[in-house]
C-alpha cells in the first residue's frame, strides 16, 4: 500500500469507534532493523482534521527521507490497551514502581536515597510511587501530580526508577515516578488512542532515534526531526502544546526494546496476522545462531550479565546499536547468563 492511501486510512480512523483498526498488514522485516514507532494520543487532541493531516504528511515524508519501509501500521484504542494491559507492560519497572514503590524498595534503595537527600535517616519522610500517592491523598490527581513532577529536577536511582521530594498538606513526601500515572491515564482513557507502526530500515539505530524522531525533550530534539518539527513549527500543526510529557511521538531505543514492544503491542492480537516469530530477531537467533525459543524467550525477558565489571541489562546494552551486532553481544554476553 502505497503512503497516500495509508495516510487516507489512518485519517479514516481518527472518529472511528472500533478498539483495533488495521490498516496496513504486518509483514517480516527484510532489513536489518525492525522498530516499533507510535503517534501518542496527545496526537488526536487536535482539534482540526487538516492539522492532523499535515502531521501525518510530515512524518510519512520523513520515513521516506530516512529509508524507511512500513511493514505495518494499526490504531489501537484506549480501552483495548487498557483490557491487554499493554501500557502497563510498555512502562514496566517504571509502572511498578509508581503502583507498588513503597513496597519494592530494597536496603540498598534506601541508602542511595540517603545519600543523594544528604540526609542520615528517612524516618521524618513518607515514601509513595506516584500511583500510590494519588490514592493516598484526595486532592492530588494525575494531572495535578504530573504538573508537580516537571516543575522540578528529579533523581535517578536506577533504571526506571526515579524520585523527588515535595512537601504535601506539611508532610515531606519522597514520590517516585510521579510522572506515570498521568501517561498510565493519557493512553488507557476510554477516548485515548495512538497509531502504531512497525518500521523496518538499514538506516543507523542512532540515526533513527536522533535524527528521525528526535530528543525526549522536543526543544532538544535534532533540526529537522519530527519532534523538533512538531516544537518549532507547533502553531501549523494546530499543536498548543508540546513538551518532554506530550512530546507526540514513541520509537523504540534499540533492537530488543524494540522486540518486545513489538510483541507487547502487535503480536498475537485476534485478526492481526503477526507473531514474535515473524519478527527478524526471531529469524537471526534461530537461522544464524541456531537458538530456540528459550533463548528467544529468556531475551524478552531483559536478562541482565556483567561486561567489563559493570553490571547492565540487555536492553540498556543493545540501545541505540544495530540489530545484526545486538544479537551477536545477546549471544556473547547475556545467553548464558545467570
Amino acid at each position: 500500500m502505497n503512503s497516500n492511501a495509508i495516510k487516507d486510512r489512518m485519517l479514516a480512523s481518527v472518529n472511528s469507534k472500533e478498539n483495533i483498526i488495521l490498516i496496513n498488514e504486518c509483514k517480516r522485516s527484510v532489513k536489518e532493523n525492525e522498530a516499533l514507532f507510535f503517534l501518542k494520543p496527545e496526537f488526536f487532541a487536535i482539534k482540526k482534521i487538516e492539522h492532523i493531516d499535515l502531521i501525518l504528511s510530515m512524518i510519512l515524508d520523513k520515513i521516506k527521507e530516512f529509508n524507511i519501509d512500513i511493514s505495518g501500521v494499526l490504531t489501537l484504542k484506549g480501552d483495548f490497551l487498557r483490557e491487554a494491559k499493554i501500557i502497563e507492560r510498555h512502562y514496566g519497572l517504571i509502572n511498578r514502581m509508581s503502583t507498588e514503590g513503597s513496597k519494592l524498595l530494597t536496603d540498598l534503595d534506601l541508602e542511595k536515597i540517603k545519600q543523594i537527600l544528604s540526609v542520615p535517616s528517612l524516618e521524618d519522610y513518607k515514601i509513595f510511587g506516584g500511583h500510590e500517592l494519588v490514592k493516598s491523598y484526595d486532592d492530588v490527581d494525575e494531572q495535578k501530580l504530573t504538573d508537580m513532577w516537571y516543575k522540578k529536577d528529579s533523581y535517578r536511582i536506577g533504571e526506571g526508577f526515579y524520585i523527588q521530594v515535595h512537601d504535601i498538606k506539611g508532610e515531606k513526601v519522597i514520590v517516585i515516578n510521579g510522572f506515570n500515572p498521568h501517561q498510565i491515564k493519557h493512553f488507557t482513557s476510554p477516548d485515548s488512542k495512538i497509531i502504531l507502526f512497525i518500521l523496518q530500515t538499514d538506516t543507523n539505530w542512532f540515526t533513527l532515534r536522533n535524527n528521525f524522531v528526535g530528543d525526549t525533550f522536543p526543544e532538544k530534539a535534532h533540526e529537522g526531526s519530527i519532534r523538533n518539527l512538531l516544537f518549532k513549527d507547533s502553531a501549523k500543526y494546530g499543536i498548543k502544546d508540546i513538551s518532554v510529557a506530550d512530546n507526540f511521538v514513541h520509537a523504540s531505543s534499540g533492537p530488543f526494546d524494540s522486540l518486545f514492544e513489538i510483541c507487547n503491542f502487535a503480536s498475537n492480537i485476534k485478526g492481526i496476522n503477526f507473531s514474535r516469530k515473524n519478527t527478524n530477531i526471531y529469524y537471526l537467533m534461530k537461522e544464524k545462531y541456531g537458538l530456540g525459543d528459550a533463548e528467544f524467550s529468556k531475551a524478552l525477558d531483559n536478562p541482565e550479565a556483567e561486561i567489563n565489571g559493570q553490571k547492565t541489562d540487555l536492553f540498556t546494552y543493545t540501545k541505540n546499536r544495530n540489530t545484526f551486532e545486538s544479537v551477536a553481544d545477546y549471544v556473547k554476553y547475556f545467553k548464558d547468563a545467570v
